[in-house]
C-alpha cells in the first residue's frame, strides 16, 4: 500500500464526504439500507393490520348496525346465519374430500429391482451390489473404466440432542 495513500477501509472522513467513496460501494450500501428499511416495514404489518381491522370493524358495525340509530333485524340474523353456514360448508367440503381421497394410493406401486440386474447394469459383482443395497452412506471406488471395484461405508453422526 502507498503511504501517501490513506485507506479507505477505516477511513472516518467517508461519513463528512460520502462521494469520496466508489459509486459501486455506495449503490450497493443503498441497497443495503433499502432491505433493512424495508424489513422495518414489514415488522409493523401485523400492527398496522390490527389497526385497519379495528377500524374496519368499528366502521362496518356502524354501517350495518347502528345507522339512523335503529337495527335492521335482517342483519342481525342474516349475518350470523351466513356466518355459520359457510363455515358448515368449507367443512363439508373438507370431509367429503377426506372420504374421497383418504387412505387411497392413487399411484402405481414401484416393481423392486433384483440385485442381480443392479449389479449388471453398475458394472459391479453381485456382493458389492448386496453390500451397497444395505448400506445408507458410501464411498464408492471406481476403476479405470468407471466400473465400481469396491467401497467404503460412511459412519454417519448421531445428532448431539437426545
Amino acid at each position: 500500500m502507498n503511504a501517501n495513500k490513506p485507506s479507505r477501509r477505516f477511513d472516518s472522513r467517508l461519513i463528512q464526504k460520502p462521494r469520496q467513496q466508489p459509486r459501486l460501494q455506495r449503490t450497493a450500501w443503498g441497497f443495503v439500507t433499502l432491505a433493512f428499511w424495508a424489513f422495518y416495514f414489514y415488522l409493523w404489518a401485523p400492527v398496522l393490520t390490527l389497526m385497519s381491522w379495528l377500524v374496519g370493524g368499528r366502521l362496518a358495525w356502524i354501517q350495518l348496525y347502528e345507522r339512523k340509530q335503529q337495527l335492521d333485524p335482517f342483519l342481525v340474523i342474516a349475518l350470523p346465519v351466513l356466518l355459520i353456514g359457510c363455515a358448515a360448508l368449507l367443512i363439508l367440503w373438507a370431509e367429503y374430500n377426506r372420504y374421497r381421497f383418504g387412505g387411497k394410493e392413487r399411484r402405481a406401486p414401484r416393481v423392486d429391482v433384483e440385485l442381480p440386474e443392479i449389479a449388471r447394469d453398475l458394472g459391479a459383482t453381485d456382493a458389492l451390489a448386496r453390500q451397497l443395497s444395505g448400506a445408507k452412506a458410501v464411498t464408492l471406488h471406481m476403476d479405470d473404466d468407471a466400473r465400481p471395484v469396491g467401497m467404503t461405508e460412511q459412519v454417519l453422526m448421531q445428532p448431539a440432542f437426545r
